[in-house]
């Protein structure tokens, strides 16, 4: 008689992770991950077709949780410059470990995984901008509102992402420097 399972996508999810995490990429096969979940070796493959889609699901995964806190921080009743800081902070912390988990070189020995991350990371960062949109309307909409959107909340979205990744990538200007800048920009 065969056992059910719960969430088996999660297991697997979780069980890879752990692999690669542990062992590395070159231990993260199907049958690893079958072993490790104690499932039959067509349950992995009935969810994940490849290798690749394995790791793409692992890799969305890892965004979907940040965007989860970045929600919560996005909601929160705090000051908008204090909530524009955490973000800074928590992406700051989420770049370096997505860097390190999996901006691997034997992630994309292939221009196939070269392409599908990059499509990814554009749909990912778009999310980021959408975000920081919401706040940005969502803060001028308020009566006694700290900001004033001169320009068009789109456009400030991606003006604010794209310097928070380019700080976090070169720390040549720091966050205070750029929030004093956003504060004129905005006010």
């Amino acid at each position: 008689m065969s056992r059910i399972i719960e969430n088996p996508k999660q297991l697997i999810l979780e069980k890879s992770k752990e692999i690669l995490i542990h062992e590395g990429y070159s231990k993260l096969s199907m049958r690893n991950v079958a072993k490790a979940c104690d499932i039959a070796l067509g349950t992995i493959y009935n969810y994940y077709p490849t290798k690749k889609d394995l790791v793409m699901a692992m890799m969305e995964g890892y965004w979907e949780e940040y965007f989860l806190l970045l929600d919560k921080i996005i909601n929160s009743k705090r000051d908008f410059y204090v909530k524009l800081n955490d973000i800074f902070i928590n992406l700051d912390h989420f770049t370096k470990k997505f860097k390190k988990m999996w901006l691997r070189p034997e992630f994309y020995a292939t221009p196939e995984f070269v392409e599908t991350g990059v499509e990814r990371e554009y749909v990912y960062f778009e999310g980021l901008i959408k975000r920081f949109e919401a706040l940005l309307i969502s803060e001028a909409s308020k009566k006694d509102s700290a900001i004033n959107l001169k320009l068009d909340s789109y456009e400030t979205a991606k003006f604010i992402a794209m310097n928070f990744m380019t700080m976090i990538q070169m720390p040549f200007f720091d966050y205070l420097s750029f929030e004093k800048f956003l504060k004129q920009l905005l006010n």
